[in-house]
């Protein structure tokens, strides 16, 4: 990985955090990008302190909004000149119903519609480099996924969890069709599920959901240096070159729900997708 630039979206923090740690000792330039400045100038003094490489810049962007990730794009874009990887990494799950500035639920729009967009906007970047890899999070709740299009800018008898296993299901359906649409190119792209891993990502819930998160993560939950494995394993590894449209857990590919198949489904998502971010993709 040594000289090669990832860029790492919630790199501040949890399981992104330690990707960005162990890419870094591995060489890699590692741009993060964070919503919270202070958070993420301490995760690049950490870094670089725990490492030794002083190659680690950050970017800040809300990802629930698309202005923001489209500036981040352009801040990372002034950075660098190419990009090896891009781990969508950063998540959310959100108590109540909420409307983001563009209109569309919170869950959503922060775990699908930031990979899709920011992966769009930065896709030039990742064709530059002989070969290049789009990694994103997703988790084994989308096994539980349905996709409800109207649920993206509606309250349907919202639900914590039936949002964040939509937003899930949504990352490997994004992923399955990118990789179908770069197969020619020289970019590939997959998804992971971490484990339940004792982060901080179901606090951001509040209420109920944030206690029980807490509850269950620090009873069954694994450690972050478990978690990121497999993002690691798909960023770095030489037996990945040339894999890709794979969901993988603990470094092997696994089944996946089987609407993550529905080649219909997949389109509809895309098309649904570059409506509302009002982005025409360059594939």
């Amino acid at each position: 990985m040594k000289g090669k630039t990832v860029v790492i979206t919630g790199g501040n923090d949890g399981i992104g955090f330690q990707t960005a740690l162990e890419l870094a000792r591995m060489g890699a330039n590692i741009v993060i990008v964070s919503r919270n400045e202070q958070k993420a100038k301490n995760a690049v003094e950490g870094i670089k302190s725990s490492t030794g490489n002083n190659n680690i810049q950050y970017d800040v962007a809300d990802l629930a909004s698309q202005q923001s990730i489209r500036k981040a794009a352009e801040q990372i874009r002034s950075k660098v000149d190419k990009i090896d990887v891009l781990l969508n990494n950063a998540g959310g799950s959100f108590q109540k119903f909420q409307l983001t500035e563009d209109g569309l639920e919170l869950t959503i729009a922060t775990n699908h519609f930031a990979y899709f967009l920011l992966t769009g906007l930065l896709l030039d970047l990742l064709k530059k480099p002989d070969s290049a890899r789009i990694v994103n999070v997703s988790s084994h709740s989308h096994y539980r996924g349905k996709i409800d299009f109207e649920s993206f800018t509606k309250s349907k008898s919202y639900f914590i969890m039936k949002a964040y296993e939509q937003s899930k299901l949504a990352n490997v359906l994004f992923t399955f069709e990118l990789a179908d649409k770069l197969k020619n190119s020289n970019v590939a792209a997959n998804c992971l599920h971490p484990g339940m891993v004792k982060t901080k990502l179901g606090n951001k819930a509040g209420g109920y959901s944030a206690v029980f998160w807490t509850l269950v993560s620090s009873a069954f939950g694994i450690s972050v240096e478990k978690g990121a494995q497999t993002s690691v394993y798909l960023a770095s590894s030489l037996e990945m070159k040339g894999v890709t449209g794979k969901y993988f857990a603990k470094c092997k590919p696994v089944k996946v729900n089987p609407l993550a198949n529905d080649i219909v489904l997949r389109k509809k998502l895309w098309e649904e997708s570059e409506k509302y971010s009002e982005f025409h993709y360059p594939v």
